[in-house]
């Protein structure tokens, strides 16, 4: 498998060498600031109703 031909101005070649930056933004121009809240997950059920998740065997 081979891979695209990016155009290097959109997608510049990345130095591993180089130290990631504290700031996201610049590696995501455009994005949020901050995260949305995550999601609630659902939790094990003692009563036996439906909706939870299973405990492990």
């Amino acid at each position: 498998m081979t891979a695209p031909d990016l155009d290097p101005e959109q997608y510049p070649p990345i130095d591993p060498r180089e130290p990631v930056p504290d700031d996201a933004g610049v590696l995501l121009p455009g994005a949020a600031d901050e995260l949305p809240e995550a999601p609630v997950e659902p939790m094990p059920d003692d009563g036996g109703n439906a909706g939870g998740v299973r405990e492990p065997a």
